[in-house]
C-alpha cells in the first residue's frame, strides 16, 4: 500500500526535478543580485508550502495553523524566478472574467463591487474600468519584470523596452496606449476569495506608475511602476499560478483564443466544459447561442493553429474536449 509520505511526493512531485530549467534572461547584474538574494529562501519555503499543501489534500494538517501562516507571509518577498521566454499569473486571474475578451470596439463598461464569472470556488470582485486581454498583456510584462526585484521596490524600464516584449510599434501612439493600460491596472481595486488563501486580499493590479512621453532610450526617460508585495500570496511561491508560453500567446489572433489560452494553460488536463460555462466565465457578452458556439470553434482552430492544442472535440452532451501537445503542459499548479 501507498504510504502517505509517496501520496505527498506523487502529488506535487516532491525531489523531481522540473520540466525545464529557467533560461538566461540576460538581466543586469544588479538585477540578478536581488534575485539571488530571495531566491534561496523562497526555494525553500516554496517545498514547505507544497508539502503543506499536499498534506492538506491528505487531511493530515491544518492550513491556518502558526506554521502555514510563517510560510504564506515570507513568500511575500518576490515572485519565484521563471524562464525568460515565459510569462506567469495567478491562476485566479487566468479562471474568470477579470480579463474579458470582449472586442476592442465595444465600449468599456464600469464597474462597482461586480462580482466577476469564475470557474472553481474561487470569489473575485472588481471596482474599476473593464479588463480585457491586451490589458493582460501589459499586465503579465510588469509581472515579467517585477520577478528581478524584492516587490515593492521600483521597477524601471523604458517605453521602447515595453513595446518591443509586447511586439508593439514604436511611436507616440503606442505611448499613449501604454498609459491609459497602466492606468487601467492602477484604477482599480481586485477582491481575490479562495479556499487556500484563507482570507480574502484587495489590492490594485499595480500600485503606481511614472512614465515619460518622450520614446528616447534615456535614464531622464525611464518609466517606473510599483507593485503591492500582497501580490505574491496570489502567486503562493509558484504553487498556485501558472506559466505562459509568451511568444506563443502574442501569436495568438482573437481576444476569446487568448482568454481560452490563459484558461486552458491554467489546468493540466482541463475537464470538458459546456459553452455557457466557457462562455460565462470568460466574461463574453454573445447571447446567441450558435454563434457563441462558432465563437468557440473558431477560437479553438486558432489555438490548434499556434501550437497551443493538439485537438478539440465536441462530446455528444455539447461540452467540449481537448487534448494539448505533451511539451506545452505546464507544472501542476
Amino acid at each position: 500500500m501507498t504510504n502517505k509520505k509517496d501520496q505527498i511526493a506523487d502529488l506535487f512531485g516532491v525531489g523531481s526535478k522540473p520540466e525545464s530549467e529557467p533560461e538566461s534572461n540576460g538581466e543586469t547584474p544588479n538585477a540578478a543580485k536581488s534575485s539571488k538574494t530571495v531566491q534561496g529562501k523562497l526555494e525553500r519555503l516554496t517545498r514547505r508550502a507544497q508539502e503543506k499543501k499536499a498534506q492538506r489534500e491528505l487531511g493530515e494538517t491544518d492550513f491556518y495553523s502558526e506554521d502555514n501562516a510563517e510560510v504564506e507571509s515570507t513568500l511575500i518577498l518576490s515572485l519565484k524566478p521563471w524562464a525568460n521566454d515565459q510569462r506567469e499569473a495567478p491562476n485566479e486571474a487566468l479562471r474568470c472574467a477579470l480579463f474579458t475578451p470582449r472586442n476592442r470596439k465595444t465600449p468599456r463598461e464600469s464597474f462597482k463591487n461586480h462580482s466577476v464569472a469564475a470557474y472553481g470556488n474561487a470569489r473575485v470582485l472588481y471596482t474599476g474600468e473593464e479588463l480585457r486581454q491586451d490589458d493582460l498583456d501589459v499586465w503579465l510584462q510588469v509581472l515579467h519584470m517585477a520577478r528581478e526585484h524584492p516587490l515593492g521596490e521600483p521597477i524601471r524600464f523604458s517605453a521602447n523596452e515595453m513595446k518591443k516584449a509586447l511586439k508593439w510599434n514604436y511611436g507616440a501612439k503606442t505611448t499613449e496606449r501604454l498609459k491609459t493600460n497602466l492606468t487601467r491596472l492602477q484604477a482599480n481595486a481586485v477582491k481575490f476569495e479562495s479556499e487556500r488563501l484563507g482570507k480574502g486580499v484587495s489590492l490594485s493590479l499595480i500600485n503606481k506608475f511614472e512614465f515619460s512621453n518622450s520614446d528616447a532610450n534615456e535614464p531622464s526617460n525611464d518609466w517606473v511602476i510599483e507593485i503591492d508585495p500582497d501580490i505574491a500570496k496570489l502567486f503562493g511561491g509558484g504553487i498556485y499560478s501558472t506559466r505562459l508560453e509568451w511568444e506563443q500567446r502574442l501569436e495568438i489572433n482573437g481576444e476569446l483564443a487568448k482568454w481560452l489560452h490563459g484558461f486552458y494553460s491554467s489546468h493540466r488536463e482541463p475537464h470538458d466544459i459546456s459553452v455557457d460555462l466557457l462562455l460565462s466565465t470568460s466574461g463574453s457578452k454573445v447571447s446567441n447561442k450558435h454563434k457563441a458556439k462558432q465563437l468557440l470553434i473558431a477560437a479553438h482552430e486558432e489555438l490548434i493553429r499556434v501550437g497551443f492544442l493538439k485537438e478539440y472535440q465536441m462530446t455528444e452532451d455539447g461540452k467540449f474536449r481537448v487534448k494539448r501537445p505533451r511539451k506545452a503542459i505546464p507544472k501542476p499548479e
